[in-house]
């Protein structure tokens, strides 16, 4: 009965934090590597008869991290496959363009959107993975063992072991069998007895510091202030960039070609693309008013709706404006995407800061 129940496919606990170390590696490796060609000219490695593509060195590190989740057993095994398989498949799908064009046209506008369509289709992964679920007792004993077993022979923290004992002390036993109940004793008198690394994990002194020092640089009243500004820069930028376009595209331009190429996504295209173009800018307006009323409710003391209005603007922005924008100007939104990921990132780190010291 319990091998019977346990034998099937079931998530890991850690299957979102994997995949979102998967989701990074990928998202930092595209943009670097563009940036990267695009300051060095593209070059090429393989002189004139062979063109060797950064897409096998992905495929490469994809099978690498293939290997290492099936030879090695281990936190750190599964990690460094996340890391590797992220950048691999970054190196890989940076080269999508010339698999969808006849030409083998690297800069073929659709490539982008694809880009980021696939990045984001793995983030949404990750935070599915993440949720939390009901789960047998069963299954979590069966997940518990196979921890516990890739620490045997090595010290373990004390917040890694309290974690695991934790988890122990709140199954259900009674659905257990003897045998079962007798898995679950000798893993807890193991972990008791299991020898105790007392330095904290890398990653925890890293968080502490990063903790401390965002708390004394950017203390609360000062985060919030920041972010309002931001919000409200965003939306004018935005609304204001929108009537240039329109100006520039009816015809009227500036001294500087430069700019007019920046304000003017139309040049090249043809009226299909133009639709697209035209729902991005709706879904711009719809973004810039949500920063803005952020902002005016946060300065009225509505934290609560303006910080929320705040982030459901960014998704806004990130799944449906940069997507159709990256096919006028893929560079362009890499920037954008990366600061209003950041501007994000910040939205969630305030909320939640703000609730813990609203809870003391």
């Amino acid at each position: 009965m319990f091998g019977t129940r346990v034998s099937r496919m079931r998530w890991r606990s850690e299957a979102g934090r994997l995949v979102t170390v998967m989701a990074v590696g990928f998202g930092l490796t595209v943009v670097i590597t563009r940036l990267y060609l695009m300051a060095s000219g593209y070059p090429k490695i393989g002189g004139n008869t062979y063109h060797i593509a950064h897409a096998l060195f992905g495929g490469l590190l994809l099978v690498i991290a293939c290997l290492m989740m099936l030879l090695l057993i281990g936190r750190t095994a599964l990690t460094t496959a996340a890391v590797l398989s992220g950048v691999g498949l970054g190196l890989f799908i940076d080269e999508v363009g010339k698999f969808i064009t006849a030409d083998n046209n690297y800069f073929f506008p659709l490539a982008a959107p694809i880009i980021y369509l696939a990045f984001l289709l793995i983030v949404l992964v990750a935070r599915y993975a993440a949720r939390t679920r009901k789960r047998p007792p069963a299954l979590v004993l069966a997940e518990i063992t196979e921890q516990v077993g890739d620490q045997v022979g090595a010290r373990i923290g004390p917040q890694r072991r309290d974690q695991l004992l934790d988890q122990l002390n709140r199954l259900d036993r009674r659905t257990f069998g003897p045998e079962m109940v007798e898995l679950c004793t000798a893993l807890t008198d193991y972990l008791k007895a299991a020898h105790e690394d007392t330095r904290p994990a890398l990653m925890t002194r890293v968080v502490r510091a990063a903790t401390r020092v965002e708390a004394a640089l950017l203390p609360l009243p000062l985060l919030r202030a920041l972010l309002i500004a931001v919000m409200f820069a965003h939306a004018i930028w935005t609304l204001l960039r929108l009537v240039l376009a329109v100006v520039v595209m009816a015809g009227w331009h500036t001294p500087w070609r430069e700019l007019d190429h920046l304000l003017d996504p139309s040049q090249n295209h043809g009226w299909k693309s133009l639709v697209g173009l035209g729902i991005a800018a709706v879904a711009q307006v719809v973004v810039a008013l949500g920063y803005g009323a952020a902002a005016v409710l946060w300065t009225r003391g509505r934290t609560e709706l303006g910080v929320r209005l705040g982030i459901w603007s960014s998704l806004v922005s990130l799944t449906v404006v940069n997507v159709l924008a990256s096919y006028f100007s893929q560079f362009l939104t890499v920037f954008t995407a990366i600061a209003e990921a950041l501007l994000l990132w910040m939205l969630i780190r305030f909320r939640t800061r703000y609730y813990a010291a609203v809870g003391e």
